[in-house]
This record gives structure tokens, sequence and C-alpha cells, in this order.
């Protein structure tokens, strides 16, 4: 049913569906492109589409216009070139917002094809044309499938494998018709099928775009939803949704609090402070464990968890006091430095609920301000309902 569906259609009813479907894509990448924030190169890919299907309807006009069929097959095999490279740009682009590209390079191949066709008069071979044009797009999808492939380690997006998959299958089209019009013979597609097959596949890439647009920014708002903005850090509801509600015997957590920070804030100014906050939290990330999960509790304090296959919390906790310590910010003086106290709070018995261990971390945190600050207090879960704060202090508190 297919197949006879294809080999009934006539070259001019292909060239309107042709047409049709990039003037449908450029509507939809259009609408894309006005209401989505993460969208560049959405525009570039939508003008494409124009390019291309202005250059099908001259292939229309070609074609019932004999006398004028030297020059409209000139604009057209040029604008089909240039369409081409504006979508292969416009995927690059797409598929990395972040990299830097030169618009005005898509000019030179349609110029090159212009000035080619003045001095050779190639666009008045039908086979040279459709040669020129089916593997210039079999080298544009190969090229664009290759880096939206690659850019997955930079931007892992689900989407991204489908996307590439798609420029992949129409790069192959391209050849096996580019093949066929090379040695005038089609035992694999007709024209008609051909142009048909490609006309399917801008249209669902067209399709894949808008999801891949979606992918992204649901991605962006999720990161907005778990980070913290200042230190990049996750947030306390991710840190509560993302931590196991019942510890395992050795797991930890550790409270962190910034000494003396309203202070340094009165003195130096909001800016200083937000500079702390952001180099601590850098410093603080990377010498953890990679098991270990750190968090922005909120203004000055931050939280983490320690698996208990991270190792000993105890010495973690020292690490990050001294390492604190050890830091110095542009904004302040030289000799300034900023010093955090730390309570720890151990799972000593599997299946302790995860609020009552931050409880006690926070307990022990008091107990290290108490105590002079700069310094790691641990709060031993066997023993600490049994001491007075006092007493905890003598006995469980560190000096620096």
């Amino acid at each position: 049913m297919w197949h006879l569906m294809i080999n009934e259609l006539d070259m001019p009813t292909v060239l309107f569906l042709q047409k049709t479907s990039y003037i449908a894509g450029a509507l939809t990448l259009g609408y894309l492109r006005l209401t989505s924030t993460e969208s560049r190169g959405v525009g570039l890919l939508a003008a494409s589409f124009v390019v291309l299907a202005a250059g099908s309807t001259l292939a229309g006009h070609a074609e019932i216009h004999p006398t004028l069929y030297g020059p409209l097959s000139l604009i057209n095999i040029v604008l089909a070139v240039l369409g081409y490279c504006m979508l292969g740009l416009a995927f690059v682009v797409i598929s990395n917002p972040d990299r830097k590209v030169n618009t005005g390079l898509v000019l030179i191949p349609a110029t090159a094809t212009l000035a080619a066709g003045l001095i050779t008069d190639f666009h008045l071979n039908n086979t040279y044309r459709a040669t020129t044009f089916t593997f210039l797009g079999c080298l544009t999808m190969a090229a664009t499938a290759v880096v939206v492939f690659l850019d997955a380690y930079r931007e892992p997006l689900p989407i991204r494998r489908l996307v590439a998959a798609i420029l992949a299958s129409a790069s192959l089209l391209s050849l096996i018709m580019g093949l066929e019009f090379s040695f005038n013979a089609f035992p694999v597609l007709d024209v008609a099928g051909g142009f048909f097959l490609m006309i399917i596949s801008k249209f669902v890439l067209a399709i894949a775009i808008v999801i891949f647009i979606s992918e992204r920014q649901h991605t962006k708002i999720k990161h907005l939803a778990d980070r913290d903005a200042l230190t990049g850090l996750y947030n306390r509801r991710f840190f509560n949704a993302n931590t196991p509600q019942q510890l395992r015997h050795g797991d930890a957590i550790l409270f962190l609090d910034i000494d003396h920070f309203k202070q340094l804030n009165d003195r130096w100014g909001h800016a200083a402070g937000d500079e702390v906050l952001a180099t601590m939290a850098q410093a603080v990330q990377s010498i953890l464990p990679s098991p270990a999960l750190l968090a922005r509790q909120g203004g000055e304090e931050f939280i983490v968890f320690l698996p208990g296959n991270a190792g000993d919390g105890l010495l973690h906790a020292e690490r990050i006091r001294r390492a604190v310590a050890e830091l110095r910010y542009p904004t302040l003086a030289p000799e300034v430095a900023v010093t955090t106290s730390i309570g720890i709070a151990r799972a000593l018995h599997e299946g302790l609920e995860l609020s009552h261990l931050c409880r006690e971390a926070d307990r022990a945190l008091y107990l290290a301000k108490a105590a002079g600050r700069n310094r790691v207090c641990d709060a031993d879960l066997s023993s600490f309902h049994e001491l007075s704060t006092a007493g905890l202090m003598q006995h469980r508190a560190r000096p620096s």
C-alpha cells in the first residue's frame, strides 16, 4: 500500500508536498522561536526551511516555464545549497547554544554554486543539479548527526540520540538518491518516492527539534528547582528528597555554619559575603568523596550526607574545617580568614531516621559554636541525651 501510494505521486505533487512541509516546519519553528527562552539556532533553522521552500517553488515553476528554466534552475540550486548550509549550521547551534559560529559562512557555498553555474551552466543538466543537491544534503546531515551525538557528553538529553538517528537516516537517504542520480538508475528508490521520504524526514526533524528544546527547558527548570543559584550546590529540598530517610549504620550528617557571617556582611558588604559563600561551597565540594551529598541549607548554613562507605565522617569534617580556614578571598583583606563550625552526628544502628540525625548534628553544631567556633563537635548518639550541655561541650568539643 505504501509503495503503491509513492509510485502514484508525480513530481509536481511531490514538489508541492515538499514546499508545504517546509512551510509547515518553518511556521512551527518560528512559533517555537518566539515562545521559547532556549531558542538560539531555532530561528536560523526556520529560515532554512523558508529558503528550501522557496527553492522548491522555483523548481516547480522551472518545469512549467521552459523559457525561464535556466535562471530559475540556477536560483533553485543556489537556494538549495544555501538552505542546507543554514540547516546544518542551525543544528550545530541548537545542539550547543554556547558554541560561537559565524552565520555568514553559509553564504560561501551558495556563492560558489552561483559562480559555478554562471561559468559552466551545470544547473541546466537535471542530473548534475539533483546530484549536487542530494550529496550536499548527505554531507550536511551526516556532519550534523555527528555533532549532535558528540554533544551528548556535554548535555546528555535523551532526545539527542533520536535527533542524531533522524539526521543519520536522512543522510543515508540522500546518499542513496545521490548515487542513483549519478548513475541515472533508480533500483532502490524512484525520484518521487525518494523526495517524498525526504519530505517526511524534514517534517519529523522539525517535530524532534520541538521536543529537543522542550527537554532542554525542562532540564534547566529542574536544575533551577534543585540548585541554589548563588553557590551552585543542591538545595535543602533536593537534599531531603535524595537522602535516605532510613539511614544505615555508619552514615553521617554534617552541619556547617560560617562563623561570624553577619559581622562579615556588615563590615565588607553583601557582595563579599556572597563571594565567601560561593568560594567555600566549591572548596568543600571539591574535597568531599563522590558518594557524599552537599547542599546549602540556607543563609550561611550547609549540610552534608556522608554514607558509611565514604570513610570516617569525623576525618572528613576536620578536612573541611581546615580547608575553609585556609581559603582567602579577593574582596577581603589578605589577612582575613573565614572559619566554619561543624556539627557531626553518625548513625550507630540501622534504620535511624534522617530527621533524628539532623537534629543531633544541629545540636552538635550549636555546641561547636558555644565552645569557641572553628571546630568540629561530634554528637555521640549513644550518650548524647545522657549528658548535660556543659558536660557534652567538655566531653566532645574538639578545638582546632
